[in-house]
């Protein structure tokens, strides 16, 4: 069977984790024994037009075993209503017919996020009658930043779509206000080829809390160090937040004024290896968000045996359970402070080994491509007849 992805973001140069995610998927499902060519509308900003040199607009490459079309080139009508999205639309349309031509018609189009690649792919699937798949990431949805004429261009999008999927309950949730269609939920996935249960923590070293997000005020970060504060005021505990963004100096003001310098550490940017490093040495990983679409950062902490902390945002909803961690309500410092407490007592009760299998069972790439190849099959065999 032959898969189209349509992204509407993918790893690019100066910006390598940029839609990884919908990469990761594409190198799975050709893994999996599919034909996957991925087609993406590389839209880049005037920002960057005397950083960037354009050698040919347009390229295919063979990228981790992945055929991969992309069409590069500026946006000269910047955040003009409409331009983004139609530029997008162009570009891919002419991408298909190359693909077409050169590796034949696909038997699915499979859309990430509908603003643009779902807007984009739904032009081609209405034109040449291919079924359409769109899968929804963005928590633009549930944040209430779409501009108006966005949400026209999503309602448009999501009513020519043969399957509409979420990466989590809360997303679904929000994607009805946009769409009669039944919506499914499929999750991200996470690769654990490489990943391994903890080992049983040292009780001679201090207890570990573990934070990694984009430092901006929907992560909740503040509340964290609050809640922490109230939990272990004088205990011997640590709090480590990975990650950058607009919130640095504010949280480590924050910081200051608590007089948590000795227990509470701002690390900056991690390395997706490093990542995996912190949350092997961490007793507990925590989200504090107050919107998230899934939570990839607490399946990857799942994925070597570290209990959760996590707020009622979304997507984790989907994630904790008894067996691996705690669920709080969101804004909450008080019940946030208490679950902090509540690890420390009972981090004996977390099985590192349980918790790496539930993981992979219900959020390993096996478990998600399993998912994807009966949605795929259902439409092709109902397009067939």
């Amino acid at each position: 069977m032959h898969v189209l992805i349509v992204p509407s973001g993918y790893p690019m140069e100066g910006k390598p984790y940029r839609g990884v995610f919908y990469k990761e998927q594409a190198m799975a499902l050709s893994r999996a024994g599919y034909q996957v060519t991925v087609a993406f509308p590389e839209i880049w900003s005037l920002k960057s037009f005397n950083k960037n040199e354009l050698k040919g607009s347009r390229s295919k490459e063979v990228e981790d075993g992945v055929l991969t079309y992309r069409y590069k080139g500026y946006n000269y009508f910047a955040n003009a209503p409409y331009s983004t999205e139609m530029i997008y639309k162009r570009r891919l349309k002419v991408m298909y017919k190359d693909i077409v031509k050169e590796v034949g018609v696909p038997d699915v189009i499979h859309a990430h996020s509908c603003l643009w690649g779902g807007f984009g792919a739904a032009a081609i699937s209405r034109e040449e009658n291919i079924p359409l798949i769109i899968t929804e990431h963005s928590s633009a949805f549930g944040r209430n930043m779409l501009k108006p004429y966005q949400k026209r261009l999503a309602k448009k999008a999501f009513s020519q779509a043969d399957k509409l999927l979420a990466v989590g309950p809360g997303l679904k949730r929000d994607m009805v206000a946009y769409t009669n269609q039944q919506v499914d939920i499929v999750p991200n996935f996470i690769d654990m080829s490489g990943a391994k249960p903890k080992k049983t923590r040292d009780p001679d070293q201090p207890f570990r809390i573990l934070a990694v997000a984009n430092l901006n005020a929907n992560k909740g970060l503040d509340l964290l160090i609050h809640a922490f504060h109230r939990a272990f005021p004088h205990r011997d505990t640590e709090l480590r937040i990975g990650g950058m963004g607009e919130e640095k100096d504010k949280l480590q003001h924050l910081i200051n004024q608590l007089d948590l310098n000795s227990r509470v550490t701002l690390i900056g940017t991690l390395s997706r290896e490093q990542v995996k490093k912190e949350m092997h040495l961490a007793d507990v990983f925590v989200s504090s968000s107050y919107y998230e679409t899934f939570g990839v950062v607490l399946v990857e902490a799942l994925s070597v045996g570290t209990p959760i902390i996590a707020t009622d945002s979304g997507g984790p909803s989907m994630i904790v359970k008894d067996l691996n961690g705690v669920l709080v309500p969101t804004g909450e410092v008080d019940k946030l402070s208490q679950a902090l407490i509540y690890m420390t007592q009972h981090y004996k009760d977390y099985n590192p080994n349980l918790i790496h299998q539930d993981c992979k069972e219900r959020f390993g790439e096996k478990a998600v491509i399993s998912m994807l190849t009966n949605i795929y099959s259902k439409l092709v065999q109902a397009e067939s007849r």
